[in-house]
């Protein structure tokens, strides 16, 4: 319905159309909660890496690769095509 509403507005008054709608301001609430959540998901991954100071609490199991070194091979490959 808004491809047709734009086919048949001018540009004024489509653009006043979209940014009176509650979903461009819902998306504008989802874009900027997006960093800030990935930032807090990154942490956790990173901070509960077994490093050998809290082994009794975390149950960490033998020799396994690092949360640094995961979390670094996984934003390369995000990257890579930069």
């Amino acid at each position: 319905q808004t491809f047709r509403l734009g086919q048949v507005l001018h540009l004024p008054e489509a653009m006043s159309f979209y940014y009176a709608h509650a979903g461009y301001y819902l998306t504008q609430f989802f874009v900027s909660m997006s960093m800030p959540l990935l930032v807090f998901a990154w942490l956790l991954v990173l901070l509960s890496d077994c490093e050998g100071t809290l082994d009794a609490f975390q149950h960490c199991f033998g020799e396994k690769e690092s949360a640094a070194s995961v979390m670094a091979r996984m934003l390369s490959a995000c990257f890579s095509w930069l």
